[in-house]
């Protein structure tokens, strides 16, 4: 609550040193941080490089859920967007008391913290027949197989399938789709369905689907968009169990044999493991099992949580800290390390683009909680503040 008040306070100096005739009669008289900071909010190119900042992501949003989780009082409704700049400036500098030097705060954290890449489109692709592709988003190549073309360019990999392939083989070749971290892939299987591969996950599907279902083996998560076939049902098999689906869109998750997490948006879908009575999930419901556990849960969500990430979004809404890093891990491909048990249980809340800056993010988290984030190498460690 201290710091909420006093931020308020800095806030509001700054404010009133926006009336030019304030300014320029006691400016002299005031704290030097404060003099040099509304300083900078008259500087038109400034403001400008703070608002595409902060336009990355929805912190009005996550300063609510901040508020309202925590039980603080975040800052009251500042009038004006310089007052709002001076506020997140002013925030830095208290951090960084040590920094009062005549510097610009934002480029010294710079300096201290190193940028963390994030990921981009690229995997690995083994075929049928023993060959390998480093894909990314240069590569664009049509490739003949005895099953039929696969196309690979920007739109990822496109399976095109030869009629009478079918005929050849009863038992379908299989490929092996592995997407390492730090990467993401698309794909469009034989019979159309759309497919988001995320980061260290690996798909074995087959080039032509034959049978009475249309199965592929899935490890980490993935984002499915099926295409309907009521005769041929769509399976997904995973070491925690299967989901079974007709025509639908949902995201599994299962990046390790302890758990697993199906998030529907359309359609329909039912989980089966070993002799379990199925589990059926309407849209807008996710089903939940750990290993021992004798039956899934079943909760509602709002399932845009869960699914943005393919259409290159971070969205975290009252999470755990530790899920949350770990998900950044991967993409960021970094580690993280946290002082002490306590730290990985605060539920957060914020948006990032994918493809950007993942600091804006960790100074937002660093505003409603007493969570320092320091990045050495690819080690990210989360610390309270003493």
């Amino acid at each position: 609550m201290k710091k909420w008040k006093q931020i308020y306070e800095w806030s509001e100096k700054v404010k009133m040193y926006l009336d030019e005739d304030y300014f320029t009669s006691s400016v002299d008289e005031e704290h030097p941080i404060v003099r040099r900071v509304s300083k900078r909010l008259f500087d038109p190119k400034y403001l400008q490089t703070k608002g595409k900042e902060q336009g990355r992501f929805d912190a009005e949003s996550a300063f609510r859920k901040l508020r309202r989780r925590n039980q603080r009082q975040i800052i009251k409704r500042v009038g004006g967007v310089a007052a709002i700049f001076a506020l997140i400036v002013g925030l830095v500098v208290m951090y960084k008391g040590e920094l009062s030097q005549e510097k610009n705060s934002y480029e010294l954290v710079e300096k201290i913290t190193p940028t963390l890449q994030p990921g981009t489109n690229k995997a690995i692709l083994k075929l049928a027949d023993g060959r390998k592709l480093v894909l990314d988003d240069t590569l664009r190549v049509k490739l003949e197989t005895k099953e039929g073309v696969v196309e690979i360019d920007s739109r990822g990999v496109v399976y095109g399938m030869r009629t009478d392939s079918l005929k050849m083989e009863k038992v379908p070749a299989y490929h092996v789709m592995s997407v390492p971290r730090g990467g993401e892939f698309h794909l469009t299987l034989a019979d159309g369905t759309l497919v988001w591969l995320n980061s260290e996950t690996e798909l074995r599907f087959p080039v032509h689907f034959a049978g009475k279902e249309r199965k592929v083996y899935l490890k980490g998560e993935a984002y499915f968009d099926v295409a309907k076939d009521f005769v041929h049902p769509f399976v997904v098999s995973t070491s925690m169990g299967d989901i079974k689906v007709l025509g639908t869109a949902f995201n599994v998750s299962v990046y390790n044999k302890k758990s697993i997490v199906a998030t529907l948006e359309e359609g329909s879908i039912c989980y089966l493991k070993n002799s379990q009575d199925k589990v059926l999930i309407k849209p807008g419901e996710q089903l939940i099992c750990e290993a021992g556990d004798n039956l899934p849960i079943v909760r509602k969500v709002n399932t845009r949580l869960y699914t943005a990430w393919k259409d290159n979004l971070f969205c975290f809404e009252e999470q755990c800290l530790d899920e949350i890093m770990d998900i950044l891990a991967r993409w960021y491909d970094f580690q993280v390390k946290f002082e002490t048990e306590e730290l990985k249980k605060l539920e957060l809340s914020g948006t990032l683009d994918k493809y950007s800056d993942i600091q804006p993010l960790l100074r937002l988290f660093e505003l409603g909680t007493d969570v320092k984030f320091e990045v050495q190498d690819k080690v990210i460690y989360v610390r309270k503040v003493k």
